[in-house]
């Protein structure tokens, strides 16, 4: 339960920097000259995906359903109750000792900070009004009294969510597994995750197609969609199978989207999401996947087009030189500066990962010079 009631939606603004401390691989990371669209790199186990986890996440600060989807998202599934073996995995080197950070910059230098900390708290005498009041919780949802206190003597720790928002007012609370339902959606940034294999629900695909179709805005999406399939002729809702489907004309048939490949169902996922939430966040894991080096660049082009057109900021992740080529010459020309890439690697002097940040300049030197920009 939060310690205040939220009065109001906050503001969104881009990220302009970002800091993550004791979180997952994190001990101490600080990533400024964010862009609209920023591309992640950097080899395997620099934390990649865990940066975007932490973006995501100071997104929507107060909702606890959060943290377990991007759990789920890995493959890994929550126990039954809060337990201390479960919360220590999200902290630095499994020490719960010092708390998790999340920070971010907007660019309206009259808002403060927005930031998250996440603290392990034991089940001790002096967090007893916590546990009591989960307690007190668990028996509002029919747990019998005896069952809830027995309950609550199990949990050796919980994660406790301490808010900041961009005007300097706090909201905190408890999480605890076995009732983690709680959101607080006036103080969530507007803003989308797609996992690595992440795909949407058909309803929720359908839904969105069907907004951008009656608002006559399918052009972009139909002529991206072409780079993959050039005898692409048409995109409708169509039922061949009994269900309402996305489904486009290749000579002279519908067949439905999710039968043309990967790339294609995959370049469809970024765009309708994007098309369909103007003014928000996007985080892409791996976006390589499925889509082919040879219309990298120009799902670059529409994916930068879009962001600017409906004022989204975009973050994604890659392992592929290709791919990191590829939206350098999206955007090379670009008079809004809207691109910037980021490395990050281990430092041997701080044994700490850092982030090393391109823009348009740094990418064409480096590039041209054939250094080594994945890791």
């Amino acid at each position: 339960m939060g310690t205040r009631e939220a009065r109001c939606v906050e503001r969104r603004d881009m990220y302009k920097s970002f800091r993550v401390k004791n979180f997952r691989c994190f001990k101490d990371l600080q990533i400024n000259d964010l862009g609209r669209v920023n591309l992640i790199a950097g080899k395997n186990n620099t934390g990649k995906t865990a940066l975007m986890e932490a973006m995501y996440l100071l997104t929507k600060p107060m909702t606890t359903t959060v943290l377990l989807d991007l759990q789920a998202s890995r493959g890994l599934e929550p126990p039954v109750v809060s337990g201390a073996n479960y919360n220590r995995q999200f902290f630095y080197r499994y020490d719960p000792n010092e708390h998790i950070l999340f920070q971010s910059e907007g660019n309206d230098a009259s808002d403060q900070a927005r930031i998250l900390k996440i603290f392990e708290l034991k089940n001790t005498a002096g967090n007893s009004q916590i546990f009591n009041d989960h307690r007190l919780d668990l028996m509002s949802d029919g747990l019998e009294k005896v069952a809830a206190a027995r309950r609550v003597d199990q949990i050796d720790s919980c994660l406790y969510l301490d808010f900041r928002n961009g005007s300097g007012e706090s909201y905190s609370l408890a999480l605890f597994l076995d009732r983690p339902a709680n959101s607080q959606r006036e103080l969530e940034a507007p803003s989308n995750f797609i996992p690595v294999q992440g795909r949407p629900d058909n309803e929720t695909a359908v839904e969105n197609f069907s907004n951008l179709d009656r608002a006559g805005r399918l052009s972009i999406l139909q002529d991206t969609l072409m780079y993959f399939e050039d005898e692409l002729s048409d995109l409708r809702l169509s039922q061949p199978y009994g269900e309402l489907l996305i489904c486009g004309r290749v000579n002279g048939y519908l067949i439905p989207l999710k039968l043309m490949g990967e790339g294609v169902n995959r370049t469809c996922h970024v765009l309708l999401t994007m098309m369909s939430n103007a003014k928000s966040l996007l985080f892409i894991d791996e976006i390589e996947n499925g889509i082919h080096h040879s219309v990298q660049c120009k799902v670059w082009k529409a994916i930068g087009r879009v962001a600017r057109e409906l004022d989204i900021q975009v973050f994604a992740t890659t392992h592929s030189y290709e791919m990191i080529r590829a939206a350098y010459d999206a955007f090379k020309d670009d008079d809004n500066d809207d691109f910037r890439f980021h490395r990050l690697y281990h430092d041997s002097t701080t044994n700490k990962i850092e982030a090393r940040t391109y823009n348009e300049f740094g990418m064409n030197a480096a590039l041209s010079r054939e250094y080594e920009v994945r890791g």
